[in-house]
């Protein structure tokens, strides 16, 4: 009985880890590749960018 429960946490951490893996990897590779398409393909409508500076 003891050793289904190791294995069992085991499991569930091996999976644990495996998630948060994925979920980094998947994060990084997104953020990549969204960045580089909207680099390389540009709207083409006028927008102007307007910058705000508080004094806090």
């Amino acid at each position: 009985m003891k050793t289904s429960h190791k294995k069992s946490n085991r499991m569930l951490m091996g999976a644990g880890l495996f998630l948060v893996i994925y979920l980094l990897v998947s994060v990084i590779f997104g953020t990549s590749l969204l960045s580089r398409f909207v680099t390389n393909f540009p709207v083409d409508r006028p927008v102007t960018q307007v910058t705000v500076w508080r004094n806090w």
